[in-house]
């Protein structure tokens, strides 16, 4: 403890504001993206653009340049990945809800170190009596000052136990926030990348649908010069129908996605923002230490296991103050005062007047002792010793749970690695294969089901690699994540 009389601002105790985490040395901690190198500034430029109260250049439709023009009149803005965890942690109030309960719980040391001080009180009455005892008739005016002082003197470790509680749940108020925070990073890190990727499959939609096109109008050429059938044609106009269909499904999906991203960032769906793409930008790097340092580093310093451990430290100081109650409090009590009045009275063939002021004081040692209440003391320490247990087994259940998720998205990520590879050799293969199979059907060589066999590939290539390019940034923010950094 640093003492029950140290003069200090109890709010210093928590995190400045809640878009800054806390840091057990006392200076902010900042809150940057995990996963890949932070994108360009706002396309805007303008930083101070007001998301969550619905500012004017935040437009409410979603997808093409060209519709956004004709649903809102005025371009979206563009936010990077940075930005979006900076509207985040202003905007959210996951983030500023933990972030009161820290508050709160730095509230509640202050409460538990002024038990350590006296309690003084003033009190005070001041009126007119009349009183009647036949034949005399009493008129008195009076007052009272009172200024008393209670001070526990000894009370054998209650306020102490008390007090270590105390801090021991603001340790584990502060380090629950910093989780949250992390959470809400991961969050919106998780819905940017989403919806970069299902736009990225919009893109790719529109390449399939100009493929279909191509082909559709090669086979319409070959026709005319009788070196197609009609059910060649019809083949070839279903396909293209069908890359219009799963057009028009991705658009909807990118504006799920980008409600998604809104709700994630704490403002609503219809100001969700236009993102940076990632697609220029590098991917995580592949991860040097083994798994094992890797679960050893997240056992030290996940906040939600430094939180879980405060719990245990606050359940430990109940014990304490469970077991102090089965002594004695030894109080000091005082006062000191003045009282006074001015009265009259009268009687028949006699009357008569005068004043009177006066001290008073008084000062004692006491002694409270309960000896016996029914067990109520004892069945208390035993609830509160089950609860150290319970405490700490949560404590090593979510130490098994942080292995689990270190192990898993450590491995995830190398996966990851490798499926984005293979994607990348999967598509320039299918293109290739469809480049030849579509000269081959142009010269004759190659039948119509071959073309439509070698498209379907080329298709199932072009979102396969988008597909593990999002997984692998997403794998990347997970296993940051499971490390608690």
């Amino acid at each position: 403890m640093d003492g029950p009389f140290v003069d200090r601002d109890i709010d210093r105790l928590v995190s400045s504001d809640s878009t800054t985490a806390w840091s057990q040395g006392g200076g902010p901690a900042p809150v940057t993206p995990l996963a890949i190198p932070a994108a360009a500034a706002s396309a805007t430029g303008d930083p101070s653009v007001n998301l969550a109260t619905g500012d004017p250049s935040v437009n409410l439709a979603t997808g093409d340049a060209e519709e956004n023009d004709t649903l809102t009149g005025s371009p979206r803005e563009t936010l990077s990945l940075t930005r979006c965890i900076d509207v985040a942690l202003s905007a959210s109030p996951r983030t500023r809800g933990s972030w009161e309960s820290a508050r709160a719980a730095a509230a509640q040391v202050g409460i538990a170190d002024s038990e350590y001080m006296p309690d003084i009180g003033l009190r005070g009455d001041f009126g007119p009596q009349r009183q009647q005892v036949l034949p005399a008739i009493v008129n008195n005016v009076s007052g009272n000052a009172i200024i008393g002082m209670s001070w526990v003197l000894l009370d054998f470790g209650r306020r102490d136990a008390d007090a270590a509680r105390a801090r021991a749940q603001l340790t584990a108020a502060n380090f629950a926030f910093n989780r949250e925070m992390q959470r809400l990073v991961f969050d919106v890190q998780r819905a940017y990348f989403v919806l970069d990727a299902k736009i990225s499959l919009r893109e790719a939609a529109r390449e399939n649908v100009a493929t279909a096109r191509k082909q559709l109008d090669a086979t319409d050429d070959r026709m005319t010069v009788g070196l197609a059938t009609r059910p060649e044609v019809l083949q070839a106009r279903q396909q293209y129908m069908q890359s219009l269909y799963a057009l028009e499904e991705a658009k909807a999906e990118v504006y799920v996605a980008q409600a998604q991203l809104a709700v994630a960032m704490g403002i609503p769906a219809q100001s969700s923002p236009e993102i940076v793409r990632l697609a220029d930008l590098p991917l995580p790097s592949t991860i040097t230490d083994g798994v094992e340092v890797a679960i050893q580093s997240a056992l030290a310093q996940r906040p939600d296991i430094a939180s879980a451990l405060g719990e245990v430290r606050s359940k430990e100081q109940m014990v304490k103050r469970a077991e102090a109650d089965f002594l004695p409090i030894i109080n000091f009590e005082g006062s000191a005062g003045v009282t006074g009045g001015n009265f009259n009275y009268t009687q028949p063939g006699f009357s008569g007047s005068g004043a009177a002021a006066y001290g008073l004081y008084s000062a004692q040692v006491t002694a409270d002792w309960l000896l016996f209440d029914g067990y109520e003391r004892a069945n208390r320490l035993r609830q509160a010793r089950s609860e150290v247990r319970a405490a700490e087994a949560r404590l090593e259940q979510l130490r098994l749970e942080t292995t689990g998720q270190v192990w898993s998205s450590y491995f995830d990520f190398f996966s990851a690695q490798k499926q984005y590879e293979a994607g990348v050799a999967l598509l320039t293969a299918s293109q290739d294969s469809y480049d030849s199979v579509y000269q081959n059907y142009l010269n004759g060589l190659a039948t119509i089901n071959d073309l439509l066999l070698a498209e379907s590939f080329l298709f199932d290539a072009r979102f396969e690699l988008i597909k593990s390019r999002a997984d692998l940034l997403t794998a990347s923010a997970t296993f940051i994540y499971a490390l608690g950094s």
